[in-house]
């Protein structure tokens, strides 16, 4: 870097004012050469190039160390351009067969002086460079500087030399042919004020200090005997739409003394995105000093937006500037809708040690873990320097628990390589404890389930409430109880293979509960065949009654029976505990069943002749009848035998007669009934 500035140093103090030179020659007589190879910058691609006028006012200059303000670029005039150079005088004027009508009426635009007017009765000596382009931004912009012979006599005249840039195109709407506007006009004037050599000069005051005194300039740049400041001509177009532009010169009035336009080199350009860093290279390739980074800063225009990626597209900025190491970059902007992408920028240095202690880790608790970085890079002779209290911290590797560790690397001529890693302690493991709940005591079992998420193996020690229990070396996340004993179950010591005591969550419950006792009730009954009794067994949650052939007949807390029968009853209590009953028996007899008139009429009508009794299951049965008196009239053992009314033959008087009977059904119930039968004839 000394190296540098110090040729820098001595460059600048040999430096001298140099005269400018003009070239028209092949191939800068070529309108499109000079178009496409000097006057455009960046982000405008040209097309459709013409030129109108003499070869003689057309060419390259160049104009380095020289008074004019450009280095070089083209030039047009209205005589010959090889004037410009000192000791050069030509005398042949252009064919004069050009016409511009604008520049006539921009030459007749600009007013004289406080009292004075003019008239420009014709254009002469007319040079048109023009082209098409499209611009990649929204705006255009170039450099130009204007200068004439006739400077210092003819100003506020009608020898108004006149220059003009026209543009047209979408968005544009001007005076001017085709609604082009003029570009060539004095910066803030309004309404807008062309430049010629009436309205920039050193006798109009509100303009002076847009002009240049070129008069004792003959050494450098001759026949220009004043000129214009650099101007920069500015116009908002829209992106990639195709616009076109007219640079026209022209003498006014006369085809004496000449006048010149010089568009400076590269300035054409529909805004790049400017690159540039805090060191001061000037170039897309810099080296940087090791360990160093570079502030690289673009300029893509007002409002403007940004963005960097670098090699592997990782996008590192939006902002308008990033910082950055040695690496390849690419920023895009984008201003107005118009993209923008600048050049690549590669970034370089001297090659530091390099090494990675890796990501940062979570070690088991009670563990340590070794640091042996592997170095590569730089000179080779490294010097460790770890960011711990120890004998020994410069070596290149460490034995560490838990905690943050730096290591800086030297590699003996300053270069440094850096880097850090946080190693934390795992968590101390964790048991939960699950399952328990309630049980019933028939010799059933409830699980109760000890989960570990630490080191295998580990040790167990719990307690129901009321003892305490051990297990240990258990090789499985999960440790399983079963159990029949009621009690508080809950982890009381856990560790794992490194001795880290657990995090104990949680307690469970088992709860036993007897079993119900189901009783039928009634237990055995025998009913009548037809007749229905309800079987009952008490008050539980669940209910499956059965016969004797283990067919479900019922799900309720009863069971209606009109049948014989053996029936027994599954029930579930509340505790979900469940009992089946012993057999409840149902028996069926056939029921008793007489029938006895009450009167009877044997009176010969063959009607209701007989005292007939009717009966169903009846095994033994025998009947008396005697008057109100006690006198027996009728007797029999035989319930198919009627009595006719008759004693010993004859009929008994008309009247009341007393029955009774006594007879043994088949359900082996005595029965007994006295009553009345009447008479009647």
């Amino acid at each position: 870097m000394k190296k540098i500035f110090i040729f820098l140093f001595v460059f600048c103090n040999f430096i001298s004012f140099s005269q400018i030179t003009v070239d028209k020659t092949t191939p800068n007589d070529n309108p499109t050469y000079l178009i496409d190879n000097v006057l455009l910058g960046g982000g405008v691609v040209a097309s459709n190039h013409s030129y109108e006028g003499g070869s003689m006012q057309i060419g390259f200059f160049n104009a380095v160390n020289t008074s004019l303000g450009l280095d070089s670029g083209i030039v047009m005039a209205t005589g010959d351009i090889d004037n410009l150079m000192p000791g050069t005088i030509s005398f042949t004027n252009p064919a004069n067969i050009v016409t511009d009508p604008d520049l006539l009426n921009v030459a007749n635009s600009v007013p004289g002086m406080i009292g004075q007017s003019f008239t420009v009765s014709s254009i002469n000596d007319v040079a048109k460079l023009e082209f098409d382009f499209i611009p990649t931004s929204d705006t255009i912009t170039f450099r130009y500087v204007f200068g004439s012979q006739e400077y210092f006599a003819f100003e506020n005249t009608q020898y108004n030399d006149v220059f003009g840039f026209f543009l047209s195109g979408p968005g544009i709407s001007g005076p001017y042919a085709n609604g082009s506007i003029n570009l060539a006009i004095v910066p803030g004037s309004n309404p807008p004020l062309p430049i010629t050599i009436s309205s920039v000069n050193s006798v109009t005051p509100i303009n002076v200090q847009y002009f240049v005194d070129n008069s004792g300039g003959l050494d450098t740049i001759a026949d220009a005997d004043g000129m214009t400041t650099v101007f920069t001509a500015v116009a908002v177009v829209q992106c990639g739409e195709l616009y076109h532009i007219r640079l026209a010169i022209a003498d006014g009035s006369d085809q004496g003394l000449s006048s010149y336009v010089w568009l400076e080199a590269g300035s054409f350009k529909s805004p790049e995105l400017n690159v540039t860093d805090n060191f001061g290279f000037d170039s897309t390739y810099v080296e940087i000093p090791c360990n160093a980074t570079i502030i690289l800063t673009a300029d893509g225009g007002i409002g403007a937006t940004y963005e960097w990626v670098n090699e592997f597209g990782t996008i590192l900025s939006t902002d308008s500037l990033v910082e950055v190491g040695p690496g390849w970059y690419l920023v895009s902007a984008t201003s107005s809708g118009c993209a923008v992408v600048s050049d690549t920028i590669t970034i370089n240095s001297d090659i530091p040690p390099s090494f990675d202690l890796g990501p940062d880790v979570i070690i088991p608790c009670n563990t340590t873990v070794s640091l042996s970085p592997l170095v590569t890079g730089g000179s080779g002779i490294y010097q460790y320097n770890w960011n711990i209290s120890s004998t020994d911290s410069s070596s290149s590797s460490i034995i560490v628990s838990e905690g943050f560790y730096k290591l800086i690397i030297d590699d003996g001529t300053g270069c440094l390589a850096e880097d850090s890693i946080t190693i934390t302690e795992d968590n101390p493991p964790i048991t939960i404890v699950s399952g328990g709940g309630n049980i019933c005591k028939d010799g059933s079992t409830i699980n109760i389930d000890f989960t570990f998420n630490g080191l295998l193996p580990w040790d167990l020690t719990f307690t129901d409430g009321t003892s305490s229990f051990s297990q240990n070396g258990i090789n499985s996340p999960v440790y399983t109880l079963s159990t029949s004993d009621a009690g508080t179950y809950n982890s009381t010591l856990v560790t794992d293979v490194n001795n880290c005591v657990s995090v104990l969550q949680d307690s469970v419950l088992v709860y036993t509960f007897d079993l119900p006792i189901a009783v039928i009730t009634p237990a055995e009954i025998t009913i009548y065949e037809g007749e229905v009794i309800t079987l009952n067994v008490g008050e539980y949650q669940l209910y499956q009654w059965y016969d004797s052939e283990d067919s479900l007949l019922s799900v309720y807390s009863d069971l209606t029976i009109s049948d014989a029968g053996i029936f027994y009853v599954f029930v579930t209590d509340e505790n979900n505990c469940t009992d089946t009953s012993e057999f409840s028996i149902v028996h069926t007899v056939p029921l008793t069943q007489l029938y006895i008139p009450n009167a009877f009429t044997p009176n010969g009508d063959d009607h209701n002749e007989l005292f007939e009794i009717y009966g169903l299951n009846i095994s033994t049965f025998s009947m008396i009848i005697t008057s109100r008196w006690g006198e027996l009239i009728y007797e029999t053992n035989d319930m198919s035998k009627f009595w006719d009314a008759k004693l010993n033959g004859k009929l008994v008087p008309q009247g009341d007669y007393l029955y009774s009977i006594e007879l043994l059904g088949k359900d082996r119930k005595k029965f007994v009934k006295q009553g009345i039968v009447n008479v009647i004839y």
